[in-house]
């Protein structure tokens, strides 16, 4: 299965894989191929990806939404990034924009 990171800046992440972790606003889920679609809202966390059997990246996102088709994982992020590549200025920036659109539409 494909799975792609996106930012507004473009494209951090594309490639293909056997499995991605990451956390929900509820909590914690993983993907196989072939799951049944899901589109859910990310919390500030850790996406693990793995790419073979020995082979797993590990990226920071901002939050964001993540969607699945079964085929393909697209995450939807302000910020995201390899750990070593995402300054936390911005990342805590990317998440207080997040919060401030929670509360927005929370309060509708």
């Amino acid at each position: 299965m494909k799975v792609k990171i996106v930012t507004p800046y473009g494209v951090v992440f594309e490639r293909n894989c056997r499995f991605v972790s990451f956390r929900t606003v509820e909590g914690s889920m993983g993907i196989l191929p072939k799951r049944a679609p899901i589109i859910t809202q990310l919390a500030v966390s850790d996406v693990k990806i793995r790419l073979g059997d020995d082979e797993e990246v590990k990226l920071k996102v901002a939050g964001g939404f993540l969607m699945c088709d079964g085929s393909e994982v697209v995450i939807v992020t302000e910020e995201a990034g390899m750990e070593e590549d995402v300054s936390p200025e911005k990342f805590f920036e990317a998440r207080e924009r997040v919060e401030k659109v929670k509360r927005f539409f929370q309060t509708r």
